[in-house]
């Protein structure tokens, strides 16, 4: 794609996160992890979650594609429409995974630049919530040490 056709998506009113969408936003990197990381984990990072954004841009205009299409089968009730329904929450739900295995990259590459006594953070048993790291590192002890420091 080229940048300036990228840029018109991106930019148009239709990547617009309704606000009764917040599993729609991006997921942060916890601020005590962030600020342990070094240069190199953090450009990572950062790249990987502007992947996570364009898989959300993605999410975000096929969601409002299937709420208008959604309609149109509940009130008229045509069969090919609630078909296509199904097949763009299908492809909604792929689009969710894709996002979430995204996230989970961005936590193992983190794995070897955080305190080794935290690294279970990183596995993809320990929950994401907004944060990337969850909910409960900032009462972490010595959460903001690297490995390496």
């Amino acid at each position: 794609m080229q940048e300036e056709d990228y840029k018109a998506i991106s930019e148009d009113g239709i990547t617009t996160r309704p606000n009764n969408c917040p599993v729609l936003a991006p997921i942060e990197c916890n601020p005590q992890i962030w600020e342990a990381l070094k240069t190199d984990a953090r450009k990572v990072d950062a790249r990987l979650k502007d992947v996570s954004g364009d898989i959300l841009k993605a999410g975000i205009i096929l969601t409002k594609s299937l709420l208008a299409l959604d309609q149109v089968a509940q009130e008229d009730g045509h069969p090919l429409v609630e078909q296509e329904v199904n097949r763009i929450k299908g492809t909604l739900a792929l689009l969710g995974h894709a996002n979430h295995k995204n996230n989970l990259a961005r936590s193992f590459v983190m794995k070897w630049e955080i305190n080794q006594k935290y690294s279970h953070l990183c596995s993809d048993k320990w929950p994401m919530s907004r944060k990337l790291f969850g909910d409960y590192v900032s009462s972490l002890p010595g959460r903001s040490r690297t490995r390496r420091s």
